[in-house]
């Protein structure tokens, strides 16, 4: 095997533990740009005069505007507000902010501070009411439009959305966070040409504008621009939240050089269900190296090992054996050139199956239909779960077994609904996505909400049906009810936000076709 060597000498191996946060996909929303003014002498905190906004979520350039600043000493309880809200302590600052509205309520740049804080706490009503009155004492001020339309975009507001950066816009035109903001009103409503056209008049201000950067890539991908798309995908590793750790003693794998003869680390980033996505893409590589060393988070180690091509599957911060050169995961397809067709043959066929033989028990003879069922997720980059309560339609038919794989305190729904006679929960018997898979092979249909089961489902081609919000990821594409990343799904998606009843009422067009047509296929037993 060959071995790779630092600048010392010394064998690779990667950084210890700890050295970034863990990430979902679509899991990675950019941040929308807040304006808060502020005005302290503290330390760590600027003082503008008059401020329109340091930026609430990350630092920004001072720039000028005008703050009220009537009855508010500077290193009173403003001041105390706006400290508490730079160090994050949101309630704190809630509270302050609210204190001083209560005894001067006409104070647009205070109540502008609030509807951040509120918003940033998700109390969308609340802040839209400080937004307001805020707009209603200063007008003129563009930030805090944009602000607005940020908080009605979280609200699925749209329409007020596209409005409210339309009167910044119209007030300052020219300043890139307007603009991207904007931009971000029509990704959440999947019309992905106009989100593009926005970022673009963003990155004509600043062509570095990381956040702009990595938006339109997902818009590109999301419209199947592949060739463009991979390329941008890049500018993940320039986001704050995504760090890949440097490995500056051992080449990076440029899609180019030869790896005859050569030990490649292919390196875990982001979430359980992109990495299960971009594993598909490992056997194509594996052609081109000696050995393939795939690193992941601990819970997939059985999983990754069944993948065509891997050599060997090593815990996420573990140090590695000797490699020669490295990659991130999901920049395979960028390495790889990989366009429409590539992704259709990198699909056709499963990529992984279970590393284990798992059983169920105390299942009713009269059963024709198993169905494994996933109904919550992470909350964030946004809660894409649907009320267990939803799937309790499906469970009026007779021959029909229903198995939970939820694995987290969402579990306790089942009780809760009275549901434990109907739903077999298998959440004691999950503790890696091996056993995920497994139990998996033994269903004959998986329902799901986006989450990595729905990946694991279909990299192990099984039918799975998935329940898509509104407001699509990129990787589900925009009105289509099949998948190019997975054969055997069926997507299933709201047509207005946070409306469940559309792709409920299909799904259960479809689900009382599929166990009529089960039970007609069983032939009874022949009379004596």
């Amino acid at each position: 095997m060959a071995k790779s060597k630092s600048k010392a000498g010394k064998k690779a191996a990667l950084p210890g533990k700890g050295a970034g946060p863990k990430r979902d996909k679509q899991v990675l929303a950019a941040a929308t740009v807040p304006e808060l003014a502020v005005v302290s002498s503290q330390a760590g905190v600027k003082t503008v005069s008059p401020p329109q906004a340091l930026a609430g979520e990350a630092p920004a350039p001072q720039r000028k505007v005008t703050v009220h600043r009537g009855g508010v000493p500077r290193d009173t309880l403003f001041s105390r507000a706006v400290a508490a809200h730079q160090a994050g302590k949101l309630d704190e600052a809630i509270a302050l902010y609210s204190t001083i509205l209560r005894a001067r309520p006409d104070q647009p740049d205070i109540l502008n501070n609030l509807g951040v804080a509120l918003r940033r706490r998700k109390q969308f009503d609340a802040a839209l009411v400080s937004y307001r009155r805020s707009a209603a004492l200063r007008p003129e001020n563009a930030g805090l439009w944009s602000n607005m339309g940020n908080c009605l975009r979280e609200m699925m507001r749209f329409d007020d959305a596209i409005a409210a950066h339309e009167q910044s816009l119209a007030r300052d035109g020219g300043d890139k966070s307007h603009l991207f903001n904007a931009g971000l009103v029509y990704r959440d409503m999947n019309r992905f040409e106009q989100a593009i056209d926005y970022f673009n008049k963003a990155l004509q201000r600043d062509p570095d504008y990381v956040e702009a950067l990595w938006d339109r890539s997902l818009a590109l991908l999301a419209l199947g621009q592949y060739d463009a798309g991979w390329k941008a995908y890049e500018v993940r590793r320039r986001l704050a939240d995504n760090p890949i750790r440097p490995l500056p003693d051992v080449p990076e794998w440029d899609g180019k050089a030869d790896l005859r003869g050569k030990t490649l680390l292919l390196r875990a980033e982001q979430g359980f269900g992109d990495m299960i996505q971009f594993a598909r893409f490992i056997p194509q590589v594996a052609q081109k190296a000696a050995h393939v060393i795939v690193e992941c988070r601990t819970e997939m180690l059985g999983i990754m090992q069944t993948v065509a091509g891997v050599g060997q599957v090593i815990a996420k911060g573990a140090t590695p054996p000797p490699f020669d050169v490295h990659a991130p995961l999901l920049s395979l397809p960028h390495l790889l050139g990989i366009g429409a067709q590539d992704l259709h043959r990198a699909s056709a066929s499963p990529y992984m199956s279970a590393p284990q033989k798992l059983t169920l028990a105390g299942i009713a003879s009269d059963v024709v239909l198993k169905v494994g069922l996933i109904w919550a997720g992470k909350l964030n980059p946004r809660d894409r779960s649907c009320p267990l309560e939803k799937f309790m339609g499906l469970m009026g038919t007779p021959g029909v077994a229903f198995f939970s794989f939820q694995i987290d305190d969402r579990r306790a729904d089942i009780a809760r609904l009275g549901a434990s006679a109907f739903i077999h929960d298998l959440g004691d018997r999950i503790g890696n996505f091996g056993d995920s898979a497994a139990l998996m092979s033994e269903m004959d249909l998986i329902i799901t909400i986006d989450s990595a089961p729905a990946h694991l489902a279909g990299a192990l081609g099984l039918p799975v049906w998935m329940l898509q919000l509104y407001t699509t990821d990129w990787r589900w594409m925009v009105e289509r009810s099949d998948s190019p990343w997975y054969p055997t799904m069926r997507i299933y998606r709201q047509q207005e936000p946070a409306c469940w009843d559309e792709p409920f009422n299909a799904l259960k067009r479809d689900f009382d076709n599929l166990v009529t047509g089960r039970k007609a296929a069983i032939v009874p037993p022949a009379s004596s």
